[in-house]
């Protein structure tokens, strides 16, 4: 069974050119990661200093196997910590009136 995991992240101070480089990538990465529900919420503050991440996954060896992915991963701070529980607001689907 899996759980979730919370991620987060520490970003550069300074942001690099380089570093700017791989923004898209990570978008790309994240959004793969999302649709296949691996990982459940990505968020990033006003401030841009840091990313928190929901991950969904059996241990915290995959936790890392999946970050070690990350484009911007060589580039930044991780601390990943075991949740208990996450509850989240159900998702409704719209009422369909059927005229």
């Amino acid at each position: 069974m899996k759980d979730t995991f919370l991620v987060h992240i520490v970003l550069p101070d300074f942001f690099s050119q380089k570093f700017y480089s791989l923004i898209p990538k990570q978008r790309i990465l994240i959004n793969d990661l999302l649709e296949k529900r691996i990982v459940l919420n990505y968020s990033l503050d006003m401030e841009r200093k840091n990313l928190w991440v929901q991950i969904q996954a059996i241990s915290e060896q995959e936790v890392m196997d999946i970050l070690s992915t990350f484009p911007i991963i060589k580039e930044v701070k991780v601390n990943i910590h075991e949740l208990a529980f996450s509850d989240n607001a159900p998702l409704h689907l719209p009422e369909l009136i059927l005229n």
